[in-house]
């Protein structure tokens, strides 16, 4: 079940400097700002709570994607941090943490670094508990300590070793959910797809090669690393059994990368058209059903039918701890009014897969056919109504931004909705 994680040339054990790569004057200058104003704000709002601060995630890797524009750098890849609180403190409100947050956000815009912070406050145990996951296995041996004691990661990473199936399988699965973000521009019919959107694919494609890596066990940390690896793979034929051509998938990850890490493409964007989207979409289906019959040693007609026998396969207990989470984030009023709902649903899954249920249908229910005798050669964005209800039925909570029509709109600010309420901040 499990892939067996490698680190660059070492072992997990060995972290203590990280996996870092080169950064150019610009990145490290604005890491350098981001950093300290984060550690800053976590000192002067948390005082003595406050234990570690560690920045985490592509910055710490000196991979984060940016641009320049009139008002200063601005950052397309989150700046990642987990804060660690002493044993004996509390968990702030998330009132405080967004305080926290935008305010720092605020400061660095003052500065001319657009750049949104996401940081999770817990205690050290959570270091020791992070599972066989790729965000854990980069966090350990790639995070930075910006405050507070240098060891607290190496000390913390003895026995890293792995990264399980079901988390690459996730991994694949937000970024389905998350490629709902772009289908606001989508509907408004631009021909060419915007910075965002088109950072959006380029993220999907990375992050589909490091899902491939860990059914293949060749996971490693760092996207360059990832991509050396997945065209190592192309070279010796070991991608032959994926449902799509493995070596075209290995060039433009390498492509992707290049572009995530340089901030510019070698020569025209390949997500700059419509029908890149299409495409992409095509891609991401044929890996959801691929790697759950690799999890499964079964095949079957659809991804759609591959996610039901996953839901079946789900313990109890996960499921249950699922539902759990979302009773506790809802409040136990609220909860009830969703009662018979969420009842009929934990007979199905979890939240999460619940949620992945809903963005897997949507995604699978927008085309974007090209009309050849279409003089602009734009591509309209067609639904198929007969899944909206499905789509729908799936959401914990289904009411929320979602008129009694609801449109492409409406429907994927619903289930990203969904996804942040009861997905973001848990692992259940």
């Amino acid at each position: 079940m499990n892939a067996v994680a490698k680190s660059n040339g070492g072992t997990p054990g060995s972290v203590s400097g990280g996996v870092a790569l080169p950064s150019r004057p610009e990145d490290g200058d604005a890491k350098a700002q981001i950093t300290d104003t984060m550690r800053r704000w976590c000192l002067q709002t948390l005082g003595p709570q406050l234990k570690a601060v560690i920045l985490t995630g592509s910055l710490a890797r000196n991979e984060a994607t940016w641009q320049q524009t009139d008002r200063g750098l601005q950052f397309l890849s989150d700046a990642e941090f987990i804060v660690i609180l002493t044993d004996n403190a509390g968990i702030p409100s998330r009132e405080l943490v967004t305080l926290i947050r935008k305010g720092a956000e605020e400061e660095l815009r003052n500065q001319g670094i657009d750049c949104k912070l996401s940081f999770s406050t817990v205690h050290e145990w959570f270091l020791r508990n992070l599972g066989e996951t790729i965000f854990g296995y980069e966090l350990l041996t790639c995070g930075e300590v910006v405050y507070g004691d240098p060891d607290i990661l190496p000390k913390n990473a003895r026995g890293v070793a792995g990264v399980s199936q079901e988390d690459a399988w996730r991994l694949l699965a937000n970024r389905t959910v998350e490629l709902l973000e772009i289908v606001p521009e989508l509907v408004d019919g631009s021909a060419v797809l915007s910075e965002a959107a088109q950072y959006r694919l380029t993220k999907l494609y990375c992050d589909m090669a490091t899902s491939v890596l860990v059914f293949k066990q060749a996971f490693v940390a760092g996207y360059q690393a990832r991509a050396t690896k997945l065209c190592e793979l192309s070279s010796r034929g070991v991608l032959s059994d994926l449902p799509f051509d493995g070596s075209w998938f290995a060039e433009l990850v390498r492509r992707c990368t290049d572009y995530k890490v340089s901030h510019s493409w070698d020569g025209a964007s390949p997500f700059a058209a419509r029908d890149s989207v299409e495409q992409a979409i095509t891609v991401l289906r044929s890996l959801w059903a691929w790697e759950l019959a690799q999890m499964h040693g079964s095949t079957m007609p659809s991804p759609d039918d591959m996610l039901r026998l996953h839901m079946q396969k789900q313990e109890l207990k996960d499921r249950l701890r699922g539902w759990a989470f979302a009773v506790r984030r809802r409040g136990f009023v609220d909860s009830l009014r969703h009662g018979w709902r969420w009842l009929r649903l934990s007979r199905l899954a979890s939240p999460r897969y619940c949620v992945y249920a809903a963005g897997l249908n949507a995604v699978s229910s927008f085309k974007f056919p090209v009309s050849s005798t279409h003089a602009t050669g734009l591509a309209q964005l067609e639904t198929r109504n007969s899944k909206l209800e499905t789509v729908l039925n799936w959401l914990p909570i289904a009411n929320l931004a979602v008129r009694t029509a609801p449109d492409e709109k409406d429907l994927a600010e619903a289930i990203l909705w969904n996804y942040r309420e009861f997905l973001v901040e848990t692992r259940a």
